[in-house]
């Protein structure tokens, strides 16, 4: 047809009205390729969507999305002769190409498990969406090509993209390389005047680190906001690098380097608004390091793990504090020097029953320690929860029958005591007191108390342990 790059729109012979154009859609206006799909029409300028997604789908779509939802996880037997038949079910209740997408995206993330062999099934390949439709199998192109051709089917402007991805798995210390091969895809839709990311394959679930595939719906993968997909999806193709840069939907691209710099968030991260001071995935330091989160809702019970690279748990040497609200802070002090992981852990106010969501995982590479290397204090979920700051002591380990000065702030707490002593208050929120630690294998609680009463109820904060040795 004379136009590069195109795109293929398929339309259904029942579905064509007068106006509709089967065939290519390119370039711009002004090329003279652009068809009418359901009399709109659909340019190839690609740009960075005009709205968030929490923008593009407001109360009435949250209402149709529930019908539409439960009209596709119950798809009678005489509707799946055929992906056609599929479809055109699919799409009955759908007054808008949003809503049929929304309809094709739960079916496959419901239906379509996830299979790394492309050999199943006498040599046909899995990626054929036929095969993947029979089989309910498929890798990340056969959830691509499934999804594309109800999309076209239906008259949705689709297409397929490929690149890398940052899975489960993914090692930051192997960067892309423009000499790798794309190890993903997923597809982009022309909905509510924009492109949009559409990934059903992580929709539908993700391979765990022992590469065992775990079936989780996730919302996160339907119309992803393109400023938050590029954390973990980068298009790529060798033969056209302003292709990688278009399809990555932002007013600026960035390059292949500043992507792999890019330390992986996990979707609650990212849907949570979540903000870490270190935007780097490998994070190399002397003795410790401290790392901020910024939330933008309340996040409750943030915590953290370390481990070696042997899986040796380090949990001691790890400590969040919460200062405000919505700020909290990670600190981890190997013990060693040496190569961790660590990983930090959260949960959505409202949802406390709920296990804790991995929000971000980095490397840690700590050159050097202090000749006395000290576990942190143990913490109990009240010290996040009145929001306390623990100044010192800063160690697990306290001396026995030694005089020990304990300093820590809380804007809620009305009493703090060690044990059965009293701290006192300054007029800047800070407690502070002396104690004499007991003898060597008892343990001493800081507790804390929202109430002026001497006899309200106290949690604990903190927990020491009193050894026989004492700091260097």
């Amino acid at each position: 047809m004379g136009c590069k790059p195109s795109i293929d729109v398929h339309v259904e012979a029942d579905d064509i009205q007068d106006g509709d154009v089967v065939g290519c859609f390119c370039g711009g206006i002004s090329q003279g390729c652009m068809g009418r799909l359901k009399n709109s029409p659909v340019p190839y300028i690609l740009r960075a969507p005009t709205g968030k997604k929490k923008e593009i789908i407001k109360y009435s779509d949250i209402e149709k999305f529930k019908e539409i939802d439960d009209h596709a996880l119950n798809v009678p037997g005489s509707a799946l002769k055929s992906i056609k038949s599929l479809t055109k079910y699919l799409v009955a209740i759908c007054d808008t190409d949003k809503e049929k997408v929304r309809s094709f995206f739960v079916w496959i993330t419901a239906n379509i498990s996830y299979e790394t062999s492309n050999n199943k099934g006498g040599g046909e390949s899995l990626t054929d969406p036929n095969a993947v439709f029979r089989r309910r199998a498929g890798d990340a192109v056969g959830y691509c090509n499934l999804f594309a051709t109800m999309c076209k089917s239906s008259g949705v402007p689709v297409v397929n993209l490929s690149g890398f991805a940052k899975r489960t798995d993914h090692d930051p210390e192997i960067p892309y390389t423009p000499h790798d091969s794309p190890d993903h895809a997923w597809n982009a839709v022309f909905v509510d005047d924009d492109w949009r990311f559409v990934d059903c394959c992580w929709g539908a679930g993700y391979e765990d680190e022992t590469g065992y595939w775990v079936r989780k719906y996730e919302e996160f993968w339907f119309l992803t906001d393109p400023d938050k997909f590029i954390n973990d999806h980068y298009p790529w193709t060798s033969s056209d690098r302003k292709i990688n840069n278009n399809w990555q939907l932002l007013k600026q691209p960035i390059t292949l380097a500043e992507y792999n710099k890019l330390v992986k968030l996990e979707e609650t991260a990212k849907d949570w608004g979540l903000d870490f001071s270190h935007k780097e995935p490998i994070l190399i330091f002397r003795k410790e390091v401290h790392i901020t989160i910024t939330a933008s809702i309340l996040v409750r019970n943030i915590t953290c793990a370390m481990e070696t690279i042997d899986h040796v748990k380090m949990d001691d040497y790890t400590l969040v504090y919460q200062f405000d609200t919505l700020t909290y802070s990670v600190q981890a002090r190997p013990p060693s020097p040496g190569t961790y992981v660590l990983r930090i852990y959260g949960k959505k106010d409202g949802e406390m029953s709920q296990p804790a969501q991995l929000m971000v995982k980095y490397l840690l590479k700590c050159t050097d320690v202090n000749n006395y290397v000290k576990s942190l204090p143990y913490v109990f979920t009240h010290a996040q929860t009145y929001h306390v700051t623990l100044h010192e002591p800063n160690a697990r380990e306290l001396p026995a029958k030694s005089k020990v000065k304990i300093r820590l702030s809380s804007q809620y707490l009305r009493q703090i005591m060690v044990e059965n002593i009293p701290l006192e208050c300054d007029e800047n929120g800070t407690w502070e007191g002396k104690i004499t630690t007991p003898q060597s294998g008892d343990a001493i609680v800081i507790y804390g108390s929202t109430s002026d009463d001497a006899n309200g109820k106290f949690h604990s904060l903190y927990k020491f342990y009193i050894v026989d040795k004492k700091p260097k």
